[in-house]
């Protein structure tokens, strides 16, 4: 057996042939483990990973592979498909499969591989019985820990498709009986590209969308999960293992799954549904319609949910597949890896626990992030900025009053009032702009409070170019000042939180949203109000130029353990107004 290694996926129809043929010997073949699967993920991917594909011949035969990817050191290696695919393996014969991955082994060996991370592989895999002892003979530590269940529901008995037929079907019947109110409902499954293309877009904002409610951001956020989802579409559609499946209301599409059915296995891998339907339960209605179906096709024996604890899934599952993840590594690595896996075991005993160290880790990311952007002077500024509020200084707020807009109005920008679905669409916009992601986050979770109003400027288009809030002024909680408020006067409203996402800053939209808000709240009867530091000039700016008078200010001055408030009525005098940005 002789080892071929190439740094990308070839674009050989005979290598994926022979490839795709190794799985008819494979104990228990997946998907996952096809030549296409592989290829998806190296164009998808191909800005930020370097693949390494070993292959195994004898002769001219192929005998076996295996798809890795390096890290940016070149000597760290893991399995290719791993962060998309539920289950990955060591693809070959079971008779080939010591041989093959000892000579796998070594050959990384030979290459400097100082540690190899094998996640998502079967427990239940010949492969994991050989690692072990080819991982020995190539001088490497060897560490394995439980990694998932990927909860299945088997269909190989006819008590196990009678026992799901009924329980789906009773659950069919009750769920249409509902539906029956609402419209017609129809189930397809589809294995062409042209319905996968047409449907994807809401598809993917769907899925976004109920990420974000529930305080996620999808993975579908990022271009790259999308590209490789509808990449793979195209690949395994041409071999009919592709079955995406909608469910509609009338015409509608209100509920998906992104599956596939594979030598025996249908694939329940990535469903979405409308959360304006959520009230009719849409995903539990496509899910039991695909396990009665399956029930009834003798040639799949197994409905596999994938990998995630998610409740549902154990209404449904009798059975489970354990998965692995197994380290390779030389010298100490693989105590640290232990003392790791101890360490994340210990923290997730206590949720409160686990939350601190996380929140802790994500402020001292963001303090690496300004080191590594702005250098130590950056790093220790914001440290400054952070704790010094805490300790001492004085912080002003100015007010300002919303009146008849000053500022040309743009008729190519409208405001639209900030939706989950809006939400969604924006997070697939700004998906490289983290601060934009943490803004969308807060606006998810404020939007389900219902305690105040979004609105968003977009273009003509759907482009989001700003967002602000809206909310009563009576009682309002200022984070700045530390106290709630009273309002001025009678049915005033205030504008806060605003933010323009990065790659549109100094174009006015800002200046442009606020002010169609202002308008929208003066021909509802409203009295806009609006506030900002003093010291921020910009932001200064923008309100005034928008139709906004400063009213008045509050100062609020901290020594140490005391605080003090004070109020400063600006006067409506153009002439005798405070100067708010003396510097400039």
């Amino acid at each position: 057996m002789q080892i071929v290694v190439h740094t990308k996926i070839p674009d050989d129809s005979s290598i994926r042939y022979q490839w795709n043929g190794l799985l008819q010997h494979m104990e228990r073949p997946q998907v996952s483990y096809t030549y296409e699967w592989a290829v998806a993920v190296s164009r998808a991917y191909a800005a930020s990973l370097q693949p390494l594909l070993l292959a195994a011949y004898r002769e001219r035969t192929l005998a076996g592979v295996v798809a890795l990817v390096k890290d940016s050191t070149g000597n760290r290696f893991s399995f290719l498909t791993a962060p998309t695919a539920d289950y990955c393996d060591f693809i070959s014969s079971h008779d080939d499969r010591a041989e093959f991955i000892e000579r796998v082994m070594l050959e990384l060996r030979r290459m400097g591989a100082c540690e190899i991370r094998l996640a998502n592989l079967p427990a239940d895999s010949i492969s994991v019985n050989t690692l072990q002892a080819a991982m020995r003979k190539a001088r490497y530590s060897h560490f394995a820990r439980s990694a998932y269940c990927c909860a299945q529901v088997p269909l190989v008995s006819d008590e196990d498709r009678m026992q799901t037929r009924n329980s789906t079907s009773s659950r069919l019947k009750r769920l249409s009986k509902i539906w029956a109110k609402h419209g017609t409902v129809r189930v397809s499954h589809h294995q062409n590209w042209d319905e996968l293309s047409r449907e994807f877009p809401d598809f993917a904002t769907a899925h976004v969308e109920r990420f974000l409610a529930a305080g996620l951001v999808s993975n579908l956020v990022r271009q790259e999960r999308r590209a490789f989802l509808l990449e793979l579409g195209k690949l395994l559609s041409a071999q009919a293992s592709l079955t995406f499946s909608t469910l509609k209301l009338d015409g509608r599409t209100i509920a998906w799954n992104y599956g596939f059915r594979f030598e025996g296995n249908w694939f329940w891998y990535q469903p979405a549904f409308d959360r304006d339907m959520a009230h009719l339960s849409p995903g539990t209605y496509l899910l039991c319609e695909i396990l009665r179906q399956a029930s009834e096709d003798p040639q799949i024996h197994t409905v596999d949910l994938g990998l995630g604890d998610e409740e549902y899934k154990e209404r449904y599952s009798k059975a489970g597949r354990m998965t692995l993840h197994i380290t390779a590594s030389s010298g100490h690595r693989k105590a640290l890896e232990v003392c790791r896996y101890g360490a994340a075991q210990f923290v997730k005993r206590s949720p409160r626990l686990e939350h601190g160290i996380r929140a802790g880790l994500a402020r001292l990311q963001s303090v690496r992030k300004r080191i590594s952007r702005d250098g130590l002077a950056g790093g220790f500024n914001l440290l400054v900025s952070r704790s010094m509020p805490f300790l001492t200084g004085p912080s002003q707020v100015i007010f300002f009053e919303g009146t008849a807009a000053t500022q040309s109005q743009r008729a190519d920008l409208r405001l639209q009032a900030l939706s989950f679905k809006l939400l969604a669409t924006a997070a697939m916009q700004y998906e490289a702009e983290p601060g934009t992601l943490d803004y969308i986050l807060r606006a998810a979770k404020r939007l389900n409070s219902g305690c105040a109003e979004g609105f968003a400027l977009t273009t003509l288009e759907g482009v989001l170019l700003h967002f602000c809030w809206l909310s009563q002024f009576q009682g309002f909680a200022m984070t700045e000042l530390r106290k709630g408020l009273e309002e001025p006067a009678p049915g005033s409203v205030l504008l806060f939180d605003c933010w323009t996402p990065l790659s549109q800053r100094g174009q006015g939209y800002y200046g442009q949203c606020i002010a169609k808000v202002v308008g929208h709240m003066l021909e509802k009867g409203k009295h806009p109000w609006i506030f900002s530091a003093a010291s921020n000039v910009s932001s200064l700016r923008g309100i005034e130029k928008s139709g906004f008078i400063p009213r008045f200010s509050l100062k609020r001055k901290r020594r140490f353990l005391v605080t003090t408030i004070s109020k400063i009525n600006l006067s409506e005098s153009t002439g005798a107004r405070m100067d708010l940005y003396p510097a400039a």
